[in-house]
């Protein structure tokens, strides 16, 4: 379905598209980091660094051994990095700031971690295509280690004081994301391999949405 190799969209279209969003995302980046307190240099400068991992991604870094898994999860918490950015100025405190890069810190290796059951479901497709840890140590040993990732996370998110203490809200949303994400989590580990990483990214999803919801009822 997707729209490129289905033939839809053609691959020259497919970069102009990426060329005109991104000089949006350049343009309104520089507006948006004007009003910070770094500057427009260091928030324009956090979407040249993700312009350019992207591109990388397409033109060939996907096809390196762990790169893509690394890329990929930069890419799924780079908007709470961006974000941070913001602090101090006019848009957030430097805790909260502080707090989103926790955050991120949480999210970077889950999504890793999903990113590696995902070449599991492709290592027929990547074979001779892609360097991939399943191709590398097979796949039973891959899932293995990414829903280990997953395990020492949530074990971080549930015994670590800091953590709560860092996203404490009245009403508990943090307390209620972890007693909803934690289990699913857990259940996605012991589905079929495409059924248990949908999980699992819905549980990621669910995570931080209490850890966002957590800072957002803070600054109340």
């Amino acid at each position: 379905n997707r729209s490129i190799a289905s033939g839809r969209v053609s691959v020259k279209n497919g970069w102009i598209f990426c060329a005109i969003l991104s000089v949006i995302s350049l343009v309104i980046s520089k507006f948006v980091g004007l009003l910070c307190v770094l500057g427009n240099n260091g928030f324009l400068s956090w979407n040249v660094l993700n312009l350019l991992v992207m591109a990388s991604y397409a033109l060939g870094m996907q096809k390196l051994f762990l790169v893509k898994n690394l890329l990929c999860g930069w890419l799924a918490v780079s908007p709470l990095v961006g974000a941070s950015l913001l602090g101090g100025g006019k848009f957030m405190r430097s805790e909260s700031s502080m707090k989103l890069l926790q955050l991120a810190a949480i999210g970077f290796p889950l999504q890793v971690a999903r990113e590696i059951l995902k070449d599991i479901e492709d290592v027929d497709v990547d074979r001779g295509q892609k360097q991939t840890l399943p191709l590398l140590i097979g796949k039973r040993k891959s899932k293995l280690i990414a829903y280990s990732i997953v395990a020492i996370i949530n074990f971080a998110m549930i015994s670590l004081p800091s953590y709560w203490q860092m996203f404490s809200s009245n009403p508990p949303v943090y307390a209620l994301s972890v007693v909803v994400g934690v289990p699913m989590c857990i259940w996605a580990s012991v589905l079929p391999l495409e059924k248990g990483q949908r999980l699992l990214k819905k549980s990621i999803y669910v995570l931080l949405a209490g850890m966002i919801s957590g800072l957002l009822l803070q600054a109340k």
